[in-house]
């Protein structure tokens, strides 16, 4: 029996001592690289030697504690590197080294550097990205060095969640549908994908039930309002006379069974909205002649809240060509509220006089009924609502107080991007944890400012 049990023992320190990640000639799109092992019998702990010479002769020698170590500082994009271990007694006596394992470094996609304002006031951490022009996704720390990207897969990041998880969609052109939601992981594998039975854009997000939310558009017949538009429709054989006679696209918010993907729940804009509001200020109609089809409502953000029990209460909807944020119920799918530009319904409760336009990005702090809402103000019809010099795009928190037949809405922050950061399309502002305000334009040719509550800029990307 003990020699039964030495055997047994002697085999598990040997299985221990087997390199697991990076994986023997795998390929990484990162730099911050995880090294792990298996655990080895009665190790104080490890030296790490990584080299980019498979002789070792001139390696980066790393003290480990625990079987596994992040190195934030000495791998390269287009490298190939070698790396072993060997652990560590408490009498300072070595083990045998483990097998070698290789493991190679894809290119840098983005082009992205950094300005540090302020390194004191930085919040701590990464800034991910992506390029809906070439297709890809990366990730840049302070410095504004790369330190992921999507490699060769041509994956567009829409949001992460509270977990780390990462959602966006992937470029199919052999589908109708060409751009597949995804959750994804760090290494570019696809967790899950939604059905693609219509178009998916802007937004996906896993619910803490499992299955996922997500915006896809849908069409109905509908008239072509008089305007400056009229001719153009009219030359092409169009009656322009309240008649349903030209495609509208709306938008569905959908919730899929994360198993069968299964719609379990949706709400229609179509359903909800009135078609007597649209963009009356925009180009959206003359847009719509080109393109043959009318972008109604290009639903860009959700944001769900929860009960103090965990179920899913309230959602949040930015409609971009609206210029509308709206509250919805989710039990009874009915309105709370509409907030943003007054339209000929009469539907919006409240936010009138702040005059955002055209969105993007949406996060809700509820206190209550009453809400605290984070967005960016692209700012497309600035000079007509607001009467600015020029197009002007705003980081907004917004404080909405709910009674019982509508709201109240005043701006509680705001900072205003200088010209060259106009933003026409796209973009997002994040509140993050030491309170300063992340915003992300494309204007700058795609630029990312973290704000202090007092409106200096620490840091740009």
């Amino acid at each position: 029996m003990i020699y039964t049990l030495i055997t047994i023992l002697t085999l598990i320190s040997s299985l221990f001592g087997s390199l697991i990640t990076p994986e023997n000639n795998s390929t990484l799109n990162y730099t911050h690289v995880l090294f792990e092992w298996e655990q080895e019998f009665n190790a104080e702990s490890y030296i790490l030697h990584i080299d980019t010479n498979p002789q070792f002769e001139n390696p980066l020698i790393l003290d480990a504690y625990t079987n596994m170590y992040i190195d934030t500082e000495n791998i390269d994009w287009d490298s190939n590197y070698h790396w072993k271990v060997r652990k560590k007694y408490d009498d300072d006596s070595l083990g045998e080294w483990s097998d070698v394992f290789t493991f190679s470094t894809n290119s840098r996609l983005s082009t992205a550097y950094s300005i540090i304002e302020d390194d004191d006031d930085y919040q701590p951490g990464v800034t991910l990205f992506s390029s809906f022009f070439n297709y890809f996704s990366a990730m840049i720390d302070i410095d504004g060095n790369e330190i992921w990207n999507s490699g060769d897969k041509p994956i567009v990041y829409y949001n992460t969640d509270f977990y780390g998880q990462l959602f966006g969609c992937y470029v199919n052109n052999d589908l109708e549908n060409y751009l597949p939601g995804i959750e994804f992981s760090i290494d570019n594998e696809f967790l899950w994908e939604e059905p693609n039975d219509d178009f998916l854009h802007h937004e996906l997000l896993q619910l803490p039930d499992g299955n996922y939310m997500g915006l896809i558009e849908t069409v109905r017949q509908g008239p072509i309002p008089e305007g400056p538009w009229t001719p153009l429709y009219q030359s092409q054989g169009y009656n322009c006379d309240g008649t349903d006679e030209f495609p509208w696209v709306g938008d569905k918010i959908i919730i899929w069974d994360k198993d069968t993907k299964d719609v379990i729940w949706e709400w229609d804009t179509f359903d909800y909205f009135s078609m007597l509001d649209y963009d009356i200020l925009g180009s959206t109609w003359f847009e719509g002649f080109g393109n043959g089809r009318y972008d109604w409502t290009h639903a860009n953000a959700f944001y769900p809240t929860y009960d103090a029990s965990g179920n899913l209460e309230y959602i949040y909807l930015s409609s971009r060509h609206l210029s509308r944020i709206t509250k919805i119920e989710y039990d009874t799918k009915d309105i709370v509220w509409n907030m943003g530009l007054d339209l000929p319904s009469d539907d919006v409760d409240c936010g009138q006089n702040i005059g955002f336009s055209w969105q993007h990005g949406l996060t809700v702090y509820e206190q209550g009924e009453n809400a605290k809402i984070v967005t960016l103000d692209n700012g497309n019809l600035s000079q007509t609502l607001l009467d600015t010099d020029y197009p002007t795009s705003r980081a907004l928190e917004i404080s909405v107080d709910q009674y019982q037949n509508g709201c109240d809405a005043v701006i509680s922050q705001e900072y205003s991007l200088p010209e060259d950061y106009f933003g026409f399309a796209s973009g997002n502002v994040q509140r993050l944890d030491n309170g300063n305000l992340l915003i992300v334009t494309v204007g700058g040719s795609g630029t990312a400012l973290e704000v202090s509550e007092f409106g200096d800029v620490i840091w740009e990307g």
